[in-house]
């Protein structure tokens, strides 16, 4: 659903949930490219991949897929995650925090925090489809809206065999 423009908050819907004037409405987006800044941690004694960034814009192609640069030119995004596993077909990572934040067109800026326990899951193999397409893996996750409220993104990451899909892509939903 593309925005109308207005992104607004009434005070009573902010504290549950973050919505736009009136009712709830969600933003698809898709990547504009994965920056490569991604480094070896330790979170809570744990070996991790901490920094990995994603950025993107909004607008869908009309069958939902990824939809190429400007999209619709409503707004833009970025997520930067940190993550325990390792990408690869028949495995998941688990997010184990990160930030993000969302700017649109007519000036209005959200942002907050990733919190853990989110999921990326990739099909068993690059012909799979686990609901995304062919070797494309599925991704969760919970946010926090900085003041208060809450949101989530899910959607669908094309990044393997690792070196093929240049740029990776990611296409889905933040729900605010």
């Amino acid at each position: 659903m593309r925005l109308s423009g207005k992104a607004r908050r009434t005070r009573g819907e902010f504290s549950v949930q973050l919505r736009y004037q009136g009712s709830a409405r969600h933003m698809r987006h898709h990547l504009l490219r994965e920056v490569n800044s991604r480094y070896n941690c330790v979170i809570r004694g744990v070996p991790a991949t901490c920094g990995t960034t994603f950025s993107g814009w909004t607008g869908e192609t009309s069958s939902r897929g990824w939809l190429q640069f400007p999209g619709t030119g409503e707004g833009a995004w970025s997520v930067r995650i940190n993550y325990t596993g390792q990408p690869m077909f028949d495995g998941s990572v688990t997010i184990v925090g990160g930030s993000w934040q969302f700017h649109f067109k007519n000036g209005t800026s959200l942002h907050g925090t990733v919190h853990s326990g989110g999921t990326v899951i990739w099909p068993s193999d690059a012909s799979s489809d686990i609901g995304c397409g062919n070797g494309v893996a599925i991704v969760n996750a919970n946010l926090s809206v900085f003041g208060g409220g809450l949101a989530s993104l899910s959607g669908c990451l094309h990044d393997l065999p690792k070196g093929t899909v240049i740029p990776p892509k990611v296409w889905g939903t933040f729900n605010f």
